[in-house]
């Protein structure tokens, strides 16, 4: 009596058929989704009537006859004609001596669910599309634009160099405006097509050692290092999967990070890794000027500023760029940092099996 009433309320729709597959029982669920009473199906060839793909039917059936279940995702017909997405389990109904007495059929409507995940698909389809003509646009726009700034910079500095000291103040002023405002296009430029870059490079991941990559970044930045008296240490960093020259990129974006945005004292910076199950997490530490907690997340959009060129230069690209070499590697960034402490930078990368 209990099981029976729990069959009739539950909001599965459920039908019970005998050896031969004709049935004898659906619930009320049954009827509401399908819209059928249970004369009609008897008079319908059963429960076949319900598939969109009728061979399926018999398949189901020629399986739950043997005392194996079904389960698996089918297109179904209501008797309005609407098409519905249903996970059917079916399965035998055995006696107390295992004998075969009959079918159970269970039906749960799994439509909305398909539905919205068929426009989470489409809606993923299209923003890959869209960045990806974003990507190729800002490729495009800093490549024609890098001929023009170069005519611009080449005379702004031909004037500087011919004129300066030969006009009045102003003048003098005027220039130096012009060549510096070049200067930082012409860089904007450049990171914005290192960013956009990054999008359209598809190198298969390979084993990276980081302890040749931190060598190389220190090689890299020693004038940087050496006129800001920075001191950076590490402790023994791993192999990891991934793109050589991208995790170069990652380790000196944050390495320039950490001395860029410094205090009075000389920049200290450490770097270190912790095995965490299928990856690394890295950990990049300054003592420069902190960063308030609200602004954690806006520090990894491009272009996002939060000081002014003139206290910190720069284009605002350095830690969007960081964030699209992570992600390529299917791993994280963040930041833990308080302001006049100095700031901790952590990364994941897959770790080498």
């Amino acid at each position: 009596m209990r099981l029976s009433k729990a069959v009739a309320s539950t909001s599965d729709a459920i039908a019970i058929t005998d050896l031969s597959g004709n049935p004898i029982y659906i619930n009320p669920a049954f009827i509401k989704l399908f819209g059928y009473e249970l004369a009609p199906l008897i008079s319908h060839k059963g429960l076949n009537i319900l598939y969109a793909d009728s061979s399926l039917c018999t398949s189901v059936f020629d399986t739950i006859k043997q005392g194996v279940s079904w389960r698996g995702e089918v297109k179904m017909q209501t008797h309005h004609r609407d098409f519905l997405d249903i996970l059917l389990r079916a399965d035998a109904i055995k006696d107390e001596s295992g004998k075969i007495v009959g079918f159970v059929y269970i039906y749960t409507d799994i439509s909305d669910r398909k539905r919205a995940q068929e426009q989470l698909a489409q809606h993923a389809i299209e923003l890959a599309r869209f960045n990806a003509e974003l990507e190729q646009f800002a490729y495009v726009a800093s490549h024609d634009l890098q001929e023009p700034l170069r005519i611009i910079t080449s005379y702004s500095q031909l004037i500087s160099r011919r004129y300066l000291g030969k006009l009045d103040e102003k003048a003098d002023k005027y220039i130096q405006f012009v060549v510096k405002a070049a200067q930082r296009m012409q860089q904007l430029i450049e990171d914005l097509l290192e960013f956009s870059r990054l999008g359209s490079q598809k190198n298969e991941l390979g084993q990276v050692e980081c302890e040749a990559v931190l060598n190389l970044v220190l090689e890299n930045l020693n004038l940087t290092i050496f006129l800001n008296d920075a001191i950076i240490n590490h402790e023994p960093l791993p192999v990891v999967l991934g793109d050589h020259t991208q995790l170069v990129q990652l380790f000196q974006n944050l390495i320039v990070n950490g001395i860029k945005y410094r205090t009075e004292r000389s920049p200290i910076i450490h770097i270190s890794a912790t095995r965490i199950e299928n990856y690394w997490r890295f950990a990049v530490s300054d003592n420069g000027i902190g960063i308030a907690p609200e602004f954690f997340e806006r520090i990894f959009t491009i272009f996002q500023r939060l000081h002014t060129r003139e206290e910190y230069p720069g284009t605002g690209i350095g830690l969007a760029i960081c964030k699209k070499i992570v992600q390529r590697h299917r791993g994280e960034i963040w930041v833990q940092s308080q302001v006049g402490a100095g700031s901790t930078f952590y990364f994941t990368l897959p770790a080498v099996d």
